[in-house]
Formats: C-alpha cells, sequence, structure tokens
C-alpha cells in the first residue's frame, strides 16, 4: 500500500518497511497537520515462487 499526497511532496508505502497500519495512521497525521488531501495506491502482492 502506497499513500501520498494531492497537495505535496509526502508519501509513504509499506515498501519502505512500514506496516499498512503504521502507513495509515502516518496519513491520518498528515492530514490533521496539514489539511493536504492523502490518496492511496494499492501495491502488487509479492511474486511467490514455488519449487
Amino acid at each position: 500500500m502506497c499513500k501520498y499526497c494531492l497537495e505535496c511532496d509526502w508519501q509513504l508505502s509499506t515498501a519502505d518497511g512500514y506496516t499498512e497500519k503504521e502507513v495509515s495512521e502516518k496519513a491520518i497525521e498528515h492530514f490533521v497537520e496539514t489539511g493536504h488531501t492523502v490518496d492511496s495506491l494499492r501495491l502488487p502482492p509479492p511474486v511467490v515462487l514455488e519449487n
């Protein structure tokens, strides 16, 4: 999951090592602090290789 601001360069992603809960909490914090609109994008699931 990736959350990003539509008004500035703020963004955070589970690809950066954060959990989905942490990403969502930080997005809410960004909105409360700035009033900026935050949108999200679902990242594709990881590829699982089977032997």
